[in-house]
């Protein structure tokens, strides 16, 4: 919009005053540009010190005073520390687990890489082990080299092939041992055979203390057949017994085992004191007994039977009547069946239970057709090796001479009733004593007959 003045002097005037207005504005701008350059100069300035600056007023010009700024702190001490830990846990493995290290193998030091096994150092050449054999079932070779490839201690223990060694052991490795073949094993029949005595006479009689009359029983035996060899071994483990009449003495090679025997009780005093000798030595004898004796007497019968001892018949009245006391033979069939039946049933009726069937014949009469007569009732009759013939009384030191004399595998005869048996029982606590220091072992007609021909 135009002004108009009135003069040329107020014109100027006026137009001095725009160019001061002018000139004014243009120094208050400089100012304020040169203020603000300053300002960013020093918020740079406290930037780098940590400080952030606060927005300007640019209303009149004046700058906030700045913040400080929190500083970011570096990662590189945390990596630092990981390398650093890192390393340790190296150092310390390598410590624990160092990449090899010396051994002693056989005498020798050796330098191993970590993990080495004993079977390796054979591999490499620190020892040189022969292997065992295979040995098969019948004791001979079977492969050469077969058995166990080496045998290996570590610091003395035993150890197989597999051990990893460590650090300082000391290892011994030796040949290997033998190795038994694996096998299979069956079990098969062995039948009986037929055999026997000429049991017509009492001849026959003292051929062994042992008569079985048997119509034969199986025994068994085990083969063994080997994996490798293919070789077989037998071993009988039930001997068979063959069909007919045998007389044999028991065959316990080199046991020295013997069976003591006595005839005619159960007596009221002697039997007992046999007893005690019995339990004082830990000696088992067998008592062959008078059936009528036996139950007038059931405590003393108890007695034998509860302290391991056996009992048998020695008929029910020793043969009495038209055995004349002394010998089956002379009796008929029947009453030979009779008294050996009566016999048994007498000592089973006592201790309520049964006994093996075994029996001696009064006289050691036990011939002929007495055999076929009681075969099914009697398992087996006994006689004797050693005959002390105390029934004589013939004197203590006697007596025991006689069972002194005794070798394994024998019956010795003595009595404990029909009289006075004090000798026997003299003799006995005696002779026994030394029996059993001398290695004697007395047990039961079962146990004796157990070992066989």
């Amino acid at each position: 919009m135009a002004r108009h003045f009135r003069d040329d002097s107020a014109q100027r005037a006026y137009a001095s005053q725009s160019r001061r207005s002018a000139d004014a504005s243009r120094q208050g701008y400089a100012r304020q540009q040169g203020y603000q350059q300053q300002s960013y100069q020093q918020q740079g300035a406290y930037q780098q010190q940590g400080y952030t600056a606060a927005p300007y007023d640019m209303g009149d010009g004046r700058a906030s005073t700045p913040r400080r700024r929190k500083k970011k702190k570096s990662p590189l001490p945390l990596i630092l520390a990981a390398i650093v830990l890192a390393a340790a846990g190296v150092g310390i493995y390598l410590f624990l687990n160092p990449p090899f290290y010396g051994v002693t193998v056989n005498g020798t030091e050796q330098t191993v890489n970590y993990g080495t096994t004993v079977a390796q150092c054979i591999e490499k050449g620190y020892a040189a082990p022969t292997a065992g054999n295979l040995i098969a079932v019948d004791g001979s070779i079977a492969q050469q080299g077969g058995g166990e490839a080496f045998s290996a201690t570590v610091n003395g223990n035993a150890v197989d092939g597999s051990y990893s060694l460590k650090k300082g052991d000391d290892v011994q490795i030796s040949d290997g041992a033998d190795k038994d073949e694996e096998y299979t094993e069956t079990t098969e029949t062995v039948s009986p055979g037929v055999s026997g005595t000429d049991y017509s006479t009492l001849s026959s009689y003292y051929l062994g203390s042992i008569h079985v009359y048997s119509s034969g029983e199986d025994g068994e035996k085990t083969v063994k057949t080997g994996t490798v060899s293919g070789k077989t071994v037998e071993e009988i483990t039930k001997q068979p017994i063959d069909a007919g009449y045998n007389t044999y003495n028991a065959n316990v090679g080199d046991e020295k085992v013997i069976a003591l025997t006595f005839d005619d009780g159960p007596w009221a005093t002697t039997t007992t004191e046999i007893l005690d000798i019995l339990k004082e030595n830990g000696a088992k004898a067998t008592f062959f007994q008078i059936g009528n004796q036996i139950a007038d007497m059931p405590s003393i019968e108890k007695r034998i039977v509860e302290e391991g001892h056996q009992v048998g018949t020695h008929t029910y009245d020793h043969a009495s009547g038209t055995g004349q006391g002394v010998n089956l033979t002379f009796m008929s069939a029947e009453e030979q069946r009779i008294e050996i039946s009566k016999g048994f049933a007498a000592i089973e009726e006592t201790l309520g239970t049964t006994v093996t069937h075994i029996m001696r014949a009064p006289g050691g009469n036990y011939y002929g057709s007495l055999i076929n007569n009681l075969k099914d009732l009697v398992v087996a009759e006994i006689g004797w090796n050693v005959d002390t013939e105390d029934w004589s009384r013939p004197g203590a030191d006697a007596i025991a001479q006689a069972i002194l004399s005794v070798k394994p595998g024998q019956v010795i005869l003595m009595h404990d009733g029909g009289g006075d048996r004090s000798q026997t029982v003299e003799a006995l606590r005696t002779a026994l004593p030394q029996l059993i220091a001398q290695g004697y072992k007395c047990v039961t007609i079962d146990e004796l007959m157990a070992y066989g021909k």
